[in-house]
Protein backbone atom coordinates (compact mmCIF):
# COMPACT_ATOMS: atom_id res chain seq x y z
CA UNK A 1 0.00 0.00 0.00
CA UNK A 2 2.83 2.40 0.86
CA UNK A 3 4.46 1.76 -2.52
CA UNK A 4 1.17 2.40 -4.31
CA UNK A 5 0.70 5.73 -2.49
CA UNK A 6 4.26 6.77 -3.34
CA UNK A 7 3.74 5.96 -7.03
CA UNK A 8 0.50 7.93 -7.02
CA UNK A 9 2.27 10.98 -5.50
CA UNK A 10 5.03 10.75 -8.13
CA UNK A 11 2.41 10.47 -10.87
CA UNK A 12 0.59 13.59 -9.66
CA UNK A 13 3.89 15.47 -9.33
CA UNK A 14 4.70 14.60 -12.94
CA UNK A 15 1.31 15.99 -14.02
CA UNK A 16 1.96 19.25 -12.13
CA UNK A 17 5.42 19.65 -13.67
CA UNK A 18 4.12 18.95 -17.15
CA UNK A 19 1.24 21.37 -16.61
CA UNK A 20 3.62 24.16 -15.58
CA UNK A 21 5.76 23.42 -18.63
CA UNK A 22 2.68 23.60 -20.86
CA UNK A 23 1.75 27.01 -19.48
CA UNK A 24 5.26 28.38 -19.88
CA UNK A 25 5.67 27.16 -23.46
CA UNK A 26 2.20 28.05 -24.69
CA UNK A 27 3.04 31.75 -24.70
CA UNK A 28 6.02 31.09 -27.01
CA UNK A 29 3.98 29.58 -29.82
CA UNK A 30 3.04 31.51 -32.94
CA UNK A 31 -0.73 31.69 -33.48
CA UNK A 32 -2.11 30.87 -36.93
CA UNK A 33 -2.76 33.81 -39.22
CA UNK A 34 -6.32 35.17 -39.10
CA UNK A 35 -7.23 37.25 -42.09
CA UNK A 36 -9.08 40.53 -41.59
CA UNK A 37 -11.97 39.13 -43.63
CA UNK A 38 -12.43 36.38 -41.03
CA UNK A 39 -12.89 38.79 -38.12
CA UNK A 40 -16.35 40.29 -37.73
CA UNK A 41 -16.73 42.87 -34.92
CA UNK A 42 -20.42 43.32 -35.77
CA UNK A 43 -23.00 40.56 -35.57
CA UNK A 44 -26.40 40.47 -37.21
CA UNK A 45 -29.61 40.50 -35.12
CA UNK A 46 -30.01 37.15 -33.35
CA UNK A 47 -32.88 35.78 -35.41
CA UNK A 48 -34.77 37.05 -38.40
CA UNK A 49 -38.53 37.28 -37.85
CA UNK A 50 -39.71 37.59 -41.46
CA UNK A 51 -39.89 33.93 -42.50
CA UNK A 52 -43.44 33.65 -43.77
CA UNK A 53 -45.74 31.48 -41.61
CA UNK A 54 -42.82 30.15 -39.60
CA UNK A 55 -43.37 28.94 -36.04
CA UNK A 56 -40.98 30.32 -33.43
CA UNK A 57 -39.42 27.98 -30.89
CA UNK A 58 -37.42 29.18 -27.90
CA UNK A 59 -34.47 27.14 -26.66
CA UNK A 60 -34.95 25.67 -23.17
CA UNK A 61 -31.50 25.93 -21.54
CA UNK A 62 -32.38 23.68 -18.61
CA UNK A 63 -33.08 20.80 -21.00
CA UNK A 64 -30.44 21.50 -23.64
CA UNK A 65 -26.83 20.33 -23.58
CA UNK A 66 -23.83 21.24 -25.72
CA UNK A 67 -20.57 19.39 -25.15
CA UNK A 68 -17.05 20.02 -26.41
CA UNK A 69 -14.82 16.94 -26.20
CA UNK A 70 -11.13 17.88 -26.02
CA UNK A 71 -8.60 15.09 -26.52
CA UNK A 72 -4.97 14.54 -25.56
CA UNK A 73 -2.51 13.59 -28.31
CA UNK A 74 1.12 12.66 -28.91
CA UNK A 75 3.28 9.69 -27.87
CA UNK A 76 2.97 10.69 -24.19
CA UNK A 77 -0.78 11.27 -24.41
CA UNK A 78 -1.45 8.86 -21.55
CA UNK A 79 0.13 11.37 -19.18
CA UNK A 80 -2.67 13.86 -19.92
CA UNK A 81 -6.46 13.91 -19.66
CA UNK A 82 -9.27 14.14 -22.15
CA UNK A 83 -11.87 16.71 -21.14
CA UNK A 84 -15.64 17.20 -21.41
CA UNK A 85 -16.69 20.86 -21.51
CA UNK A 86 -20.44 21.42 -21.11
CA UNK A 87 -22.46 24.49 -22.04
CA UNK A 88 -25.71 24.42 -20.13
CA UNK A 89 -26.86 28.05 -20.29
CA UNK A 90 -27.72 28.05 -23.98
CA UNK A 91 -29.91 30.78 -25.46
CA UNK A 92 -31.53 31.31 -28.82
CA UNK A 93 -34.38 30.24 -31.03
CA UNK A 94 -35.60 28.35 -34.09
CA UNK A 95 -37.93 29.52 -36.83
CA UNK A 96 -39.55 26.40 -38.29
CA UNK A 97 -40.99 27.19 -41.72
CA UNK A 98 -43.64 25.13 -43.56
CA UNK A 99 -41.00 24.60 -46.25
CA UNK A 100 -38.27 23.14 -44.03
CA UNK A 101 -35.33 24.51 -46.04
CA UNK A 102 -36.42 28.09 -45.27
CA UNK A 103 -36.14 27.50 -41.53
CA UNK A 104 -33.56 29.36 -39.44
CA UNK A 105 -31.91 29.06 -36.02
CA UNK A 106 -29.60 31.03 -33.77
CA UNK A 107 -27.71 29.74 -30.71
CA UNK A 108 -25.78 31.84 -28.22
CA UNK A 109 -23.49 30.08 -25.74
CA UNK A 110 -22.11 32.05 -22.74
CA UNK A 111 -18.65 30.66 -21.99
CA UNK A 112 -17.98 31.94 -18.46
CA UNK A 113 -20.23 29.31 -16.89
CA UNK A 114 -18.90 26.32 -18.84
CA UNK A 115 -18.86 23.17 -16.73
CA UNK A 116 -15.60 21.22 -16.93
CA UNK A 117 -15.31 17.46 -16.43
CA UNK A 118 -18.57 16.80 -14.62
CA UNK A 119 -18.27 13.18 -13.51
CA UNK A 120 -21.58 12.03 -15.01
CA UNK A 121 -20.71 13.58 -18.39
CA UNK A 122 -17.30 11.90 -18.42
CA UNK A 123 -18.98 8.59 -17.62
CA UNK A 124 -21.29 9.13 -20.63
CA UNK A 125 -18.28 9.44 -22.92
CA UNK A 126 -16.72 6.12 -21.92
CA UNK A 127 -13.30 4.76 -20.99
CA UNK A 128 -11.36 7.47 -22.84
CA UNK A 129 -12.47 9.84 -20.08
CA UNK A 130 -11.42 7.66 -17.15
CA UNK A 131 -10.17 8.36 -14.51
CA UNK A 132 -11.91 11.45 -13.16
CA UNK A 133 -9.49 14.42 -12.64
CA UNK A 134 -9.31 15.84 -9.12
CA UNK A 135 -10.75 19.26 -8.19
CA UNK A 136 -7.41 21.07 -8.53
CA UNK A 137 -6.89 19.70 -12.03
CA UNK A 138 -10.42 20.73 -13.06
CA UNK A 139 -9.92 24.23 -11.65
CA UNK A 140 -6.66 24.57 -13.60
CA UNK A 141 -8.27 23.37 -16.81
CA UNK A 142 -11.09 25.89 -16.34
CA UNK A 143 -8.68 28.79 -15.79
CA UNK A 144 -6.64 27.89 -18.86
CA UNK A 145 -9.76 27.43 -21.01
CA UNK A 146 -11.20 30.84 -20.12
CA UNK A 147 -7.84 32.61 -20.36
CA UNK A 148 -6.70 34.77 -23.25
CA UNK A 149 -4.72 32.00 -24.97
CA UNK A 150 -7.84 29.85 -25.47
CA UNK A 151 -11.41 31.25 -25.29
CA UNK A 152 -10.43 34.70 -23.96
CA UNK A 153 -13.76 34.94 -22.14
CA UNK A 154 -13.08 38.47 -20.88
CA UNK A 155 -13.11 39.84 -24.44
CA UNK A 156 -15.32 37.26 -26.16
CA UNK A 157 -17.98 36.17 -23.65
CA UNK A 158 -20.12 34.12 -26.08
CA UNK A 159 -19.89 31.59 -28.87
CA UNK A 160 -22.59 32.05 -31.53
CA UNK A 161 -23.92 29.56 -34.07
CA UNK A 162 -26.44 30.41 -36.78
CA UNK A 163 -27.81 28.58 -39.80
CA UNK A 164 -27.11 29.96 -43.25
CA UNK A 165 -28.56 27.12 -45.34
CA UNK A 166 -30.42 23.80 -45.02
CA UNK A 167 -30.61 20.81 -47.37
CA UNK A 168 -31.92 17.27 -47.22
CA UNK A 169 -35.09 15.63 -45.86
CA UNK A 170 -36.83 16.96 -42.75
CA UNK A 171 -35.75 13.92 -40.70
CA UNK A 172 -32.04 14.27 -41.52
CA UNK A 173 -31.02 17.76 -42.56
CA UNK A 174 -27.57 18.97 -43.55
CA UNK A 175 -27.18 22.43 -42.05
CA UNK A 176 -24.54 24.87 -43.17
CA UNK A 177 -23.81 26.73 -39.95
CA UNK A 178 -21.68 29.77 -39.25
CA UNK A 179 -19.80 29.68 -35.95
CA UNK A 180 -18.41 32.81 -34.36
CA UNK A 181 -15.78 32.37 -31.64
CA UNK A 182 -13.10 34.79 -30.43
CA UNK A 183 -14.34 37.25 -33.07
CA UNK A 184 -13.57 34.80 -35.90
CA UNK A 185 -16.24 33.21 -38.09
CA UNK A 186 -16.04 29.84 -39.78
CA UNK A 187 -18.61 27.79 -41.70
CA UNK A 188 -19.15 24.09 -41.03
CA UNK A 189 -21.55 21.49 -42.46
CA UNK A 190 -23.51 19.86 -39.63
CA UNK A 191 -25.70 16.74 -40.05
CA UNK A 192 -28.79 17.32 -37.88
CA UNK A 193 -31.57 15.03 -36.66
CA UNK A 194 -34.88 16.56 -35.52
CA UNK A 195 -37.49 14.93 -33.31
CA UNK A 196 -40.78 16.73 -33.99
CA UNK A 197 -42.91 16.49 -30.86
CA UNK A 198 -46.23 18.19 -30.13
CA UNK A 199 -45.01 21.65 -29.09
CA UNK A 200 -41.34 20.81 -28.78
CA UNK A 201 -38.38 20.28 -31.09
CA UNK A 202 -35.41 18.16 -30.06
CA UNK A 203 -32.42 18.78 -32.32
CA UNK A 204 -29.27 16.64 -32.08
CA UNK A 205 -25.99 16.88 -33.97
CA UNK A 206 -22.36 15.78 -33.76
CA UNK A 207 -19.53 17.43 -35.69
CA UNK A 208 -15.89 18.48 -35.40
CA UNK A 209 -14.15 21.85 -35.43
CA UNK A 210 -10.47 22.76 -35.24
CA UNK A 211 -9.25 25.12 -32.53
CA UNK A 212 -6.61 26.55 -34.86
CA UNK A 213 -9.34 27.72 -37.25
CA UNK A 214 -10.36 30.21 -34.56
CA UNK A 215 -6.88 31.41 -33.66
CA UNK A 216 -6.35 29.02 -30.74
CA UNK A 217 -2.95 27.33 -30.45
CA UNK A 218 -3.39 23.90 -28.83
CA UNK A 219 -0.81 23.42 -26.09
CA UNK A 220 2.13 21.11 -26.80
CA UNK A 221 5.48 20.25 -25.16
CA UNK A 222 8.49 18.06 -25.83
CA UNK A 223 8.25 18.53 -29.57
CA UNK A 224 4.62 17.43 -29.58
CA UNK A 225 5.18 14.30 -27.50
CA UNK A 226 2.44 15.61 -25.20
CA UNK A 227 -0.19 17.94 -26.65
CA UNK A 228 -3.82 18.93 -26.88
CA UNK A 229 -5.31 17.65 -30.12
CA UNK A 230 -6.47 20.36 -32.53
CA UNK A 231 -9.87 18.83 -33.49
CA UNK A 232 -12.65 19.20 -30.92
CA UNK A 233 -15.72 17.00 -31.11
CA UNK A 234 -18.99 18.89 -30.56
CA UNK A 235 -22.19 17.22 -29.39
CA UNK A 236 -25.40 19.26 -29.47
CA UNK A 237 -28.81 18.48 -28.00
CA UNK A 238 -31.16 21.45 -28.27
CA UNK A 239 -34.67 21.33 -26.81
CA UNK A 240 -36.92 24.17 -27.94
CA UNK A 241 -40.52 24.98 -27.03
CA UNK A 242 -43.10 26.49 -29.38
CA UNK A 243 -43.81 30.14 -28.68
CA UNK A 244 -45.56 31.89 -31.56
CA UNK A 245 -46.09 32.04 -35.29
CA UNK A 246 -43.97 34.53 -37.22
CA UNK A 247 -46.14 37.12 -38.97
CA UNK A 248 -46.49 36.94 -42.74
CA UNK A 249 -45.10 39.91 -44.74
CA UNK A 250 -47.69 42.64 -45.20
CA UNK A 251 -49.29 42.95 -48.64
CA UNK A 252 -50.66 46.10 -50.18
CA UNK A 253 -54.18 45.93 -51.64
CA UNK A 254 -54.64 46.80 -55.29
Amino acid sequence: MALARTLERLHRLLFICLGLTLLSLAGCQTPPEIRAADVHPDWDPPLETTVENAVRYEILPEQSDIRFLVFRAGPLAKLGHNHVIQAKEVRGGILLAPEIHRSRFFIEIPVKNFQVDVESARADEGNEFFPQPDEDAIAGTTRNMLGEKVLDAANYPTIEIRSIGLAGPHWGLDVMARIRMRGVEREVLVPVAIDYQRDTLVVTATFTVKQSDFGIVPMRVLGGALQVDDPVKVRIRIVASRRERSPAPSQQSN
